[in-house]
């Protein structure tokens, strides 16, 4: 027998998960990916034998096509579910507890299990084929998640911010990468997004939706975060004196000096024509003016401009009064000279 499949009617394997996730973007139907185990279903094996296991599995691939789902089976006991847009609601609670209802019914087990998935995201998402990769592994981490939050739940990537700083982090590289994969979709359809065209990175819009999630989360748990606000000293000069096509490639100089020196696990977002902005979460003042001073004079070194900078470090009560902070003290940053640093008392 085929080590991946399990006796009675047998479902597509990954193989055929991954290619009918790319149908279901490209047709515009996408709804939800599911990933999905039994919770210690090694220990069901050794204390109940494979046949046990093999009628468990058998039960689920069952319920799944009873349902018209498109249920896959992706190796050992974990599974795989497409929702489709105009099919049936899925309530994912209702699944899981129905599948546990199931086995015991037939088996006299208690099994639970455990699923992590992601949903369409609205008007961040784009007909590309790295999409599909992007949703399958955020589901993955999830449904890892869900196992070291205690079993026996789905956990779904969530629409609003949460406690748990691993998934606000599964969350915030999600729309990090969505911001990637748009930058594409955006030059070629000439559509709205978050990206801003020219570097590839948020915009503004961008911006303060991922800033307003941090900061709850920084207040929630008392964490102190970084704003760093950098406004160029010199586009207007370049411009003037060689074109805007120059200028152009100052402010790509500029985001590619940032992409640099800033942590992948920081954001970056071009606020404005000029202005750039640097969140760090979880840090220390000491912290942010350090990283502030490497990227003033890494652009003075790589680039043929200058920036004068402003930094907001605390747990802002507001998004509002960290940008209001980090721009007031950039201001006076430039009315003293201009190519220095501030730091918002």
């Amino acid at each position: 027998m085929d080590p991946q499949r399990a006796p009675g009617p047998l479902l597509p394997g990954a193989k055929e998960l991954h290619e009918g996730l790319k149908r279901a973007i490209f047709e515009g139907r996408f709804e939800a990916l599911l990933l999905f185990d039994i919770d210690g279903f090694h220990q069901i094996n050794l204390d109940r034998g494979t046949e046990t296991g093999d009628q468990i599995l058998a039960l689920i691939g069952a319920s799944i096509l009873e349902r018209g789902w498109r249920g896959y089976r992706i190796g050992g006991d974990e599974f795989g579910l497409i929702l489709r847009g105009g099919g049936e609601a899925f309530d994912g609670e209702d699944f899981r507890v129905g599948v546990s209802l199931l086995i015991r019914e037939k088996t006299g087990l208690q099994v639970t299990i455990s699923g992590g998935g992601v949903r369409n995201p609205g008007k961040d998402f784009g007909l590309d084929p790295r999409m599909e990769e992007v949703l399958f592994s955020v589901a993955s981490q999830l449904l890892i998640q869900s196992k070291k939050q205690g079993r026996n739940q789905i956990l779904w990537l969530p629409d609003e911010p949460v406690d748990s700083a691993d998934i606000t982090k599964i969350t915030v590289a999600f729309y990090k990468e969505l911001a990637r994969i748009n930058t594409a979709l955006a030059r070629q359809l000439e559509v709205e997004s978050r990206t801003d065209f020219l570097t590839g990175l948020y915009n503004r819009r961008g911006f303060e939706d991922i800033f307003r999630r941090l900061a709850e989360a920084s207040r929630r748990n008392n964490n102190p975060m970084a704003l760093i606000y950098l406004d160029s000293d010199t586009l207007k000069q370049i411009n003037d004196a060689k074109g805007h096509d120059a200028g152009d490639r100052f402010i790509m100089d500029m985001s590619m000096v940032l992409s640099d020196v800033v942590r992948g696990s920081d954001f970056i977002s071009r606020w404005g024509a000029d202005e750039f902005a640097v969140i760090v979460d979880n840090t220390t003042r000491q912290k942010a003016l350090a990283l502030a001073k490497r990227i003033h004079r890494a652009i003075a070194d790589r680039t043929e401009g200058t920036v004068s900078i402003g930094v907001y470090c605390g747990v802002p009560q507001s998004t509002e009064e960290a940008v209001k902070k980090a721009d007031e003290t950039m201001y006076k940053v430039k009315r003293s000279g201009k190519n220095g640093i501030g730091l918002a008392e």
